[in-house]
């Protein structure tokens, strides 16, 4: 039980950290490029930048359990960081045509589903999200997004369900924001 904690406690200090260098990145409108995601998973893992070629990126096939139980099996990725960055480029396109949820929503989804790194894919992807929201405006917590508690974003409706959670963050934190 004490070491559950202390895990619990380790991952969430790196994730602050790797939000404070996201957040850092979107604040000065760098462009999170494929090397910047696998810096920011880095940190989630602990892994220093040496390793980064053989420990960040995942290239063979992986099983592992959702939430719900259920086993899932990802196939073989040809080039991870060629993968990243499609999506990255994606995301910003759509961010930039003003569909700033969408691309949050998108470069959330596309990560967790795609699982280019050996671990720590969903967070990740939420410090993805985060920087999409906070680069154009949008001023969701990054920790709020961190807690999204999702079912499969393979079963139907939980993309949608993801949208409206960010819309009505996105919303709630607007209207918090002082004028």
């Amino acid at each position: 039980m004490a070491a559950d904690s202390l895990k619990r406690q380790l991952e969430r200090t790196r994730f602050e950290r790797a939000l404070a260098a996201c957040e850092s990145l979107a604040d000065r409108r760098a462009l999170l490029t494929a090397s910047e995601l696998a810096r920011l998973n880095r940190i989630l893992t602990g892994k220093k930048a040496e390793d980064e070629a053989t420990v960040t990126w995942r290239e063979g096939p992986v099983t592992f359990t959702l939430p719900s139980g259920k086993t899932e099996t990802m196939a073989l990725i040809a080039d991870p960081v060629q993968t990243a960055r499609e999506k990255l480029h994606r995301a910003t396109e759509a961010a930039e045509a003003g569909a700033v949820i969408d691309a949050a929503v998108s470069i959330y989804a596309n990560l967790v589903l795609s699982a280019l790194f050996k671990d720590a894919n969903r967070r990740t992807a939420v410090l993805a999200a985060h920087y999409f929201l906070r680069r154009y405006g949008i001023p969701v917590s990054g920790l709020a997004l961190h807690e999204i508690g999702l079912g499969d974003l393979r079963e139907e409706g939980q993309l949608d369900a993801l949208r409206e959670t960010i819309s009505q963050m996105a919303k709630f934190a607007a209207k918090q924001r002082p004028r």
